[in-house]
């Protein structure tokens, strides 16, 4: 016979009270789930990185004059690429060589300098540099591209100016349009103010999702699922109850990782930890919810663990704007990403970190997306859990 009335807050006070008494009663997994965030946040931010430095390119110099050597030592002096010593010699002597070691992976650039390379120069022809890329990597392939015209460009410019000084002219009195580039937030363009954030959110999914995948399967293969069945207590209450202490221990991993993130890999807080309090709330909220509703469809723990890596974790890395743009995806992806709580986290935590004056305001769409879809996985939940034996 089912339960008549309105959700009571007396029914969930003691459906929390249990599964907070269980939490505490397994002292290892608490310690296991407060320490995991800080190895994985420490361990993923010291290997996931968007710097790319010390390239090692090799250089085949046809020219071996002193102009051609300085442009080597300029892609050296940049601490973007480290050119390729073969055997202890500072140059590739002839191209074969050099594309056997990039077909080995031994090198990603080749820079050949053609001969009569100063030559032509100095009677003012215009000169072809050669610079062959492995693209089997586009992202490194395409930064490697850009250093490269950077550095090209700037050697060229000071023999321009060389040039210029030669004739007679001044170079000041030289109309030049140059810009002045502002970066706003990460001035230093840092990647881990970019990546720790990201990781928190991605982290803290998971996570989350985990704490109550397995909370009403644990029930259910412990043989206490009929002990719930003779209670009282509505479907929605119960859930409710436990969910409650999972948030309370998923806070304490997100203050415990914030409080690592800023102290040991020194990224800017510069939002409020008010605004942090109450916006975790909500994404724990949901992250949680989903969690409860892998538990109440699931019926084996390793079934809830596989399931929760895959709706969390991957989508998460994926599909949130951690690594790749959302505005890069083809429109039905997007429309897919929308769909993961990690998503507006992300944004939250990257704003809350890096931008002053953040508020809830500033987040209220990606609060109002974070709620309903908790609320969704909460019913749903709630709607999928029967207080009977099957």
């Amino acid at each position: 016979m089912k339960n008549k009335g309105h959700t009571d807050i007396r029914r969930i006070i003691p459906v929390y009270k249990k599964e907070f008494l269980h939490i505490l009663r397994d002292p290892r997994s608490l310690g296991f789930v407060l320490l995991l965030p800080v190895v994985m946040l420490v361990l993923y931010s010291y290997a996931v990185t968007f710097d790319i430095k010390r390239i090692d390119i090799g250089v085949v110099d046809h020219d071996r004059s002193r102009m051609s050597r300085d442009l080597k030592k300029k892609f050296v002096s940049s601490d973007y690429f480290t050119v390729f010593s073969g055997k202890k010699t500072e140059t590739i002597n002839d191209m074969d060589t050099a594309v056997k070691n990039l077909k080995q992976n031994r090198i990603r650039l080749i820079l050949a300098i053609p001969r009569n390379f100063s030559g032509d120069i100095k009677k003012n022809k215009n000169v072809n540099i050669q610079v062959l890329i492995d693209g089997s990597d586009a992202n490194t392939a395409s930064v490697a591209l850009g250093y490269a015209g950077i550095i090209v460009s700037q050697f060229s410019r000071k023999i321009l100016l060389s040039k210029v000084r030669q004739r007679g002219f001044d170079p000041r009195n030289i109309p030049v349009i140059e810009p002045i580039p502002r970066v706003w937030y990460n001035p230093e363009l840092k990647s881990t103010n970019f990546i720790v954030p990201g990781l928190i959110s991605v982290i803290m999914m998971l996570i989350a999702g985990l704490l109550t995948s397995l909370t009403v399967v644990r029930e259910k293969e412990r043989g206490t699922f009929e002990q719930l069945i003779s209670t009282p207590v509505k479907p929605l209450e119960l859930m409710v109850g436990k969910l409650l202490p999972y948030i309370v221990i998923a806070l304490c991993d997100v203050a415990i990782i914030v409080t690592v993130g800023i102290l040991w890999f020194k990224v800017p807080f510069r939002g409020n930890f008010i605004v942090l309090f109450f916006f975790s709330i909500l994404f724990l909220f949901c992250a949680l919810g989903l969690g409860l509703f892998i538990s109440s469809i699931v019926k084996t723990q390793q079934m809830a663990v596989l399931a929760t890596v895959m709706t969390t974790l991957l989508p998460s890395i994926l599909l949130s704007g951690f690594v790749f743009p959302i505005d890069s995806m083809p429109w039905v992806v997007r429309l897919v990403t929308y769909a993961v709580p990690t998503r507006y986290f992300l944004t939250g935590l990257r704003s809350i970190f890096l931008k002053e004056g953040g508020s809830v305001f500033v987040l209220l769409n990606e609060s109002l997306y974070l709620i309903f879809f908790g609320s969704v996985f909460l019913f749903i939940s709630s709607k999928k859990f029967k207080k009977t034996l099957e």
